[in-house]
């Protein structure tokens, strides 16, 4: 079956060359309209266009939608009944963390500094009352601010009234004499500044997510220095979201601003709903100049490797004749029409896109060009002396297994992940296996049609910008002439020798030994002529690039001491590609998504400096609540609450804001105090627990934290608890990991408890789920694409043992790039995880071009190495250098997302150049001296030997 296919696919290729070639105008043309067809699909970009990073970079149906669905269910958003921090399902919030600035020194100075603690106050202020929106409404113009759009309890703004809380008590009102002692008696006894939680009265407030990093300076949690201070400023977004839209816009330009920033003391990061989206958007607009950038690199590359350089004598000048610049552009153009082709298709068919997409268009020019490496160097070995046709055939037969593993090896590994469960990668393979499909078939119909017109011009001797006849080296009789008007001159053939040849076997004319007595056909008048099978279908003349392989490169590679000092090097690569294999870390933070520049990434800072340490809070839904009478119910509720608190990733007790602590204490007090009994039924509990609601301070907190029945006709209905929720504090948040970590500690906690049906979330949970997902996803995701791999090299290497070596090959390269990527301070995320998976398609591409020539190459074992890397190892520098060249200018934008798409591509491509240049022929040479493909051993055996058959040149083209 291998070999049956081997012989096939050289077969379909070599009469797909003739028939490209009789019609190339069809196959230059029609790449080209159905290009402008699909390109249309661009329209439909905007509306299909996802910002949501929630769904982008977290897994479809993951656990956090269920979970945050049943907030959302029992707590729905009420825009008039609104509390900080207690509802997730809205797109109005702004959250300021004010710090600050850095001391190099002295570290981050005290927020509790008066100074610092007005200018910030100042700053609350004019985001309040200063920072408007111009509307116009009914021909009037208004100037909309924070107070016409704040969502409210009670008709009031969260304004954040803990800026007044932490200023010295002579500063919270104007009061003097008795009515001064008075108020200062109460503001002593009734308001406790105490971290993590402080009580305004009976009313409890959580300082935990209001000052970051305090200082403690005793038990009870009183501090005397913080690190940062939180603001937040919630907007209603239903009936005026494109207006609150707008204000919160002006916020983060108002605190961003590098010329006139709202501070000389503080800094500030910001997040709103729009600030990662808007993140992601910046750094793939920073792409489209780079890209350009990209083009013409690669086509500077591609012009001067198209560049074919003669020498007359002592004279050196270009061949304006065999040179193919037109060659080089259709190498660049068949990418880019793939782009739009396939990109269009892909939005016509209603498909999403997101800017992480932006980079594909790196990766699927870079293929392009390869491919476009590999033929060039193909067409130059074929014989000059050939017809056109007979030479593209001959180009295409032999070069049919080198595109097609590089194209069809791309497609399957991005195939692949096409169906993984994270959407981001989802979306980036889609869209990358589209482009490289269509970069396959333009290579074979539009840049094979414009191979065509280039092999004519060169049969005809014309030059290849003017079209005209070149100048023979003889009598140009300038310098002009002689370094822009000479060529090489190939000489007119007959009729007769222009014939077509059957090469209905060409696979097996290939392999097998030329007879030295072929029989010469004869024309009508029985002269002996020389016919079409009669001229070498490759030229023997030496290249400068094929001597360097040839006679010093091959050579010194396969030297004994050379071949030792290779293994040595191999393993020393291996063992620390296996050191780092077992350092990876996971997920991505979430400040490495946008630039360095973008206000966001300050945030995200200041949050990993203070809040992410210690003070967050994490929802606890109780779905099937305890009857709290029950004694025993309510200890295994205890329970509950010792599995959940005081962890690793959970703050004490102190840290927990739970309804239940302050009823109970409300039931002693009463009992202590008043002498009111306890309750005496489950019925009376919860009676009394409802009306303790009414008149709690704590009443707008707790009750957004339960929910009751509704029928106040039925008093059992109306009394029984249907849910509740509580909140835990969080500490040791930092890293990805520690979000992943906690997330399924929650979740396995919450899932000891059956009976009470609990759960758990927080707002980082979805990128929580895609750290879980990212290392099953991509073992899954590798094997499938190594045992795709494997078949593929089984298919089109026809010899078993060669097809085992590249696919050692290619885990190599994998355990290198996963090994070395974490040297590197590349961790194990989405966009890491897209390029793990690219690089098996990469490996195999340059692993499988050496291989596949030295079990086609003949000698002995040093001879059939030098052969294969003569043969295929400059068009596969050339394919690795252009890959780099594409993808160097990434290196330049400030954005870590994009630098560590750099840094793993940029791995690849060097390890797989090292194995395919080095690494692999040495192997090959020792562990298989005599592969060869089994054609070639039948062929050998029988002594088969074919001759083309004569046609009768009145038949020919």
């Amino acid at each position: 079956m291998l070999v049956s296919f081997d012989i096939f696919i050289h077969n379909v290729f070599y009469h797909w060359g003739t028939l490209v070639h009789r019609y190339k105008l069809l196959f230059f043309v029609t790449p080209i309209l159905i290009t402008a067809i699909l390109s249309i699909g661009f329209r439909y970009i905007k509306q299909q266009t996802t910002i949501d990073p929630k769904y982008v970079f977290s897994p479809s149906k993951a656990p956090w939608q269920y979970e945050s669905a049943v907030l959302s269910e029992h707590w729905p958003l009420n825009e008039q009944e609104f509390w900080p921090g207690k509802s997730y399902d809205y797109d109005g919030y702004v959250d300021i963390i004010a710090a600050g600035k850095m001391n190099q020194k002295y570290g981050r100075p005290n927020m509790l500094n008066l100074r610092h603690l007005d200018e910030l106050e100042r700053i609350n202020q004019y985001i309040i009352h200063n920072l408007t929106i111009p509307v116009t409404h009914n021909g009037r113009s208004y100037q909309i601010g924070f107070t016409d759009l704040c969502m409210s309890y009670d008709w009031k703004c969260y304004l954040n009234d803990h800026l007044t809380m932490l200023m010295p008590k002579h500063r919270w009102g104007n009061f003097s004499g008795k009515i001064g002692e008075f108020a200062d008696e109460i503001i002593k006894s009734e308001v406790k500044i105490t971290y993590p939680i402080g009580y305004r009265g009976t009313e409890p407030i959580y300082f935990g997510a209001l000052v970051g990093a305090p200082h403690l300076i005793d038990k009870e949690g009183h501090f005397n220095y913080v690190r940062a201070i939180r603001l937040t400023f919630n907007v209603r977004d239903d009936k005026v979201g494109n207006i609150s839209y707008l204000w919160r816009k002006k916020v983060a330009s108002y605190l961003s601003s590098t010329e006139n920033p709202p501070s000389d003391i503080l800094e500030f990061g910001m997040y709103h709903n729009e600030s990662l989206p808007e993140g992601l958007q910046e750094v793939a607009d920073t792409l489209t100049p780079k890209f350009v950038l990209t083009c013409v690199i690669l086509f500077t590359l591609c012009g001067l490797s198209s560049v074919v350089v003669m020498k007359h004598k002592e004279f050196v000048s270009i061949d304006w004749v065999r040179s193919k610049p037109s060659v080089a552009l259709a190498g660049l153009l068949c990418p880019l029409m793939s782009i739009l082709s396939g990109f269009g298709l892909i939005l016509w068919m209603g498909c999403l896109y997101n800017a992480i997409v932006n980079v594909s268009p790196f990766i699927v020019f870079c293929i392009g060009v390869d491919d476009m490496f590999i033929m060039c160097a193909t067409w130059h070995r074929t014989n000059s002396e050939l017809t056109s046709k007979r030479r593209l055939a001959e180009t295409l037969a032999e070069a049919a297994v080198a595109i097609s593993i590089t194209s069809l090896t791309d497609m399957i590994t991005f195939g692949i992940g096409c169906f993984t469960n994270l959407p981001s990668v989802q979306m980036f393979c889609v869209y990358t296996f589209m482009g490289i499909t269509f970069t396959y078939i333009y290579q074979i119909t539009f840049f094979t049609a414009v191979m065509a017109y280039a092999g004519d011009w060169e049969s005809e001797n014309l030059h290849v910008l003017l079209l005209k006849p070149v100048i023979p080296f003889e009598q140009a009789n300038t310098l002009i002439k002689k370094l822009f008007f000479t060529g090489t001159i190939t000489p007119k053939r007959t009729p007769a020798v222009e014939q077509n040849v059957d090469c209905s076997n060409y696979a097996k004319e290939k392999s097998a030994p030329v007879q030295a007595n072929n029989q010469s056909c004869q024309n009508d008048e029985k002269k002996p002529i020389k016919l079409m099978q009669d001229i070498a279908s490759h030229h023997s003349r030496e290249t400068l690039i094929s001597r360097m392989f040839r006679k010093y490169y091959g050579p010194f590679l396969l030297a004994k001491s050379t071949k030792i000092a290779i293994m040595f090097i191999y393993a020393i690569y291996l063992s620390l590609a296996i050191l780092g294999c077992t350092m990876v870390e996971e997920g991505l933070n979430p400040k490495f998504l946008v630039k360095e520049s973008f206000y966001l990434n300050k945030f995200y800072v200041l949050m990993d400096e203070t809040f992410w340490t210690e003070g967050l809070q994490i929802q606890v839904v109780v779905n099937s609540p305890p009857n709290f009478f029950n004694r025993t119910e309510r200890r295994r509720f205890q329970d509950v609450l010792n599995a959940f608190e005081d962890t690793r990733y959970t703050m004490k007790h102190n840290a927990t804001m739970l309804w239940l602590t302050a009823f109970e204490k409300k039931l002693e007090e009463d009992y202590q105090i008043f002498n009111i009994s306890l309750p005496n039924s489950k019925d009376e509990w919860y009676e009394r627990c409802r009306e303790w609601l009414t008149s709690a301070g704590g009443r707008r907190l707790w009750e957004k934290d339960m929910v009751w029945g509704t029928n106040s006709t039925n008093r059992t209905e109306y009394n029984h608890l249907y849910a509740f929720r509580f909140q835990i504090g969080l500490r040791n948040y930092n890293t990805p990991t520690d979000h992943m970590r906690n997330a399924q500690f929650m979740r396995s906690t919450a899932a000891r408890f059956p009976e009470f049906n609990i759960t758990t979330f927080h707002e980082y949970y979805p990128f929580a789920d895609q750290y879980i997902e990212l290392k099953p996803a991509l073992i899954r995701n590798c094997i499938l694409a190594l045992i795709a791999m494997l078949v593929v090299s089984f298919i089109m290497i026809p010899n078993i043992a060669a097809a085992f070596a590249i696919a050692g090959a290619i885990c190599s390269i994998d355990i290198g790039v996963v090994g070395y990527m974490t040297f590197w301070g590349v961790r194990l995320e989405s966009v890491s995880m897209i390029t793990v998976i690219m690089s098996i398609g990469f490996a195999v591409d340059l692993s499988a071009h050496i291989g596949y020539a030295y079990v086609k190459a003949n000698g002995d074992e040093n001879k059939k190495a030098i052969q294969a890397l003569e043969t295929i190892g400059w068009p596969v520098f050339l394919g690795a250098l252009s890959t780099v060249l594409g993808i160097l200018v990434l290196a330049s934008v400030d954005a870590y997302i994009v630098q560590i798409f750099f840094k793993t591509v940029f791995l690849v491509i060097m390890f797989s150049m090292a194995h395919g240049l080095m690494f692999l022929p040495v192997f090959l040479t020792v562990a298989l001296p005599h592969a060869t493909t089994e054609n070639e051993d039948k062929t050998t055996k029988n002594g088969i030997s074919n001759c083309c058959e004569c046609k009768n040149p009145a038949n020919s083209e």
